[in-house]
């Protein structure tokens, strides 16, 4: 996507940093999970004319905050939120403004691209104890582009419209250590040491060690006979 500027919120609850980037033309921003250097072009242009950290809470004692942001008509705006906390809510106007989530190193970064008519976008959000373990899930299963979908539709409220209930995206059949660690609900070590100590089924695909959840499904049936 064309992208002409970038601001990045970072939420730290007492106060939080606004940065504000622009570049002398357009950049093609692909989807690069990870941390924040990965999401935002080395020669950006940082704006220091403008208020880096803010010292008040982004928000309020219920969770909610509103967000508005002239950041023109191809504006990229990444919030990322403190460890452990997740978007329970997202209502965003004008209505054609993509919304993603990708993780950072502890944290959940949620974005929205401008790609209306509009300069300004406002985002009214509502922040929650990440007791889904999205950040986890996400993480685990940082190609797929149906976990960060699906948690973004599970908390995006449109005008006039129930929120629908989704169902948890399909487990594949063919899982890495931390997807397994996360269908599990175990530490990453732990399913590292299993499968050292020949604890747990797997396979070398590609040089890589793979788990299958039908042989692992199978392993847990026989335990609790």
């Amino acid at each position: 996507m064309l992208v002409e500027k970038i601001i990045h919120i970072r939420d730290f609850g007492s106060h939080y940093n606004r940065l504000e980037f622009e570049f002398s033309e357009p950049k093609n921003i692909e989807y690069a999970p990870g941390v924040f250097k990965n999401i935002v072009p080395e020669d950006s242009i940082l704006k220091y004319d403008v208020e880096l950290d803010v010292n008040v809470s982004l928000f309020n004692q219920a969770g909610n905050t509103k967000i508005i942001e002239t950041i023109g008509e191809q504006g990229l705006l990444y919030l990322e939120l403190q460890s452990g906390q997740f978007l329970n809510e997202i209502f965003v106007e004008p209505d054609n403004v993509f919304s993603d989530i990708i993780y950072g190193k502890k944290s959940l970064i949620y974005s929205f691209y401008n790609s209306s008519g509009n300069e300004t976008i406002s985002l009214s959000l509502s922040s929650a104890k990440d007791t889904h373990n999205a950040y986890s899930k996400i993480k685990a299963h940082s190609t797929d582009l149906e976990w960060r979908q699906y948690f973004i539709k599970q908390a995006m409220i449109k005008p006039g419209i129930n929120k629908i209930q989704i169902s948890d995206p399909v487990i594949r059949e063919l899982m890495t250590v931390d997807q397994v660690a996360d269908y599990l609900q175990l530490k990453k070590k732990t399913i590292q040491n299993w499968t050292s100590n020949d604890k747990i089924p797997y396979c070398h695909i590609g040089g890589t060690v793979r788990y299958r959840k039908l042989e692992i499904d199978r392993v847990l049936d026989s335990k609790k006979r």
